[in-house]
């Protein structure tokens, strides 16, 4: 099965393709869609890789949660400035992952148990990284954490063994939460600034 979207679309509701096994093709959306609602895709079949448009302004959250089938990489469109929680769990993504330069916030779970591939840039703007939001993924390299960070949830980057070298938290963070690092294992180092609580 297979789906095709009117050129003039501007949003897709909530759970809208939600479930949906029968739907195992790649979803092409029209440059028009501005939102994609809560639950939109989650738990469907679509596969491929996933072009979001690039006039997207409004992501739900658990909007494609657990679409497995998915492939590929990622880009986040430049006009979206919140990444909702669960928005791309569990999802079977297997390139890069590219975030939008004036991306602010990044909610729980939000991308948790993907296997994107390559290093994880997270934009200087972002102020929030939610409990678990990348826990559990597979990304490489150094962690740079943006200057502008003042909230770090719990288990943020649980679990992400593949990451190396010293991650340095930002001046603004003044208490490191639980299992923020858990299950790090390639991790050389964490560097604390004098005003942290742990």
């Amino acid at each position: 099965t297979s789906v095709t979207f009117p050129s003039t679309l501007e949003e897709i509701g909530a759970s809208a393709f939600s479930s949906c096994k029968s739907l195992m093709t790649e979803v092409s959306f029209p440059e028009s869609v501005r939102i994609i609602g809560a639950s939109a895709f989650s738990g469907s079949a679509i596969q491929g890789n996933l072009s979001l448009p690039h006039n997207l302004e409004s992501l739900g959250s658990s909007a494609f949660s657990s679409c497995s089938g998915l492939t590929g990489s990622l880009v986040v469109p430049d006009r979206i400035k919140v990444i909702p929680s669960s928005a791309f769990s569990s999802c079977g993504f297997t390139g890069t992952l590219t975030l939008p330069a004036g991306l602010e916030e990044i909610q729980n779970d939000a991308f948790k148990n993907t296997k994107f591939k390559g290093e994880l840039s997270i934009p200087n703007g972002v102020s929030i990284i939610g409990s678990s939001a990348f826990s559990g993924t597979t990304f490489n390299g150094t962690l740079v954490l943006p200057n502008e960070l003042i909230s770090l949830g719990g288990g943020a980057f649980n679990a992400c063994w593949r990451l190396s070298g010293v991650v340095e938290i930002p001046e603004n963070i003044i208490s490191v939460p639980s299992s923020v690092f858990s299950g790090c294992t390639g991790l050389e180092g964490v560097k604390l600034h004098k005003d942290i609580e742990v």
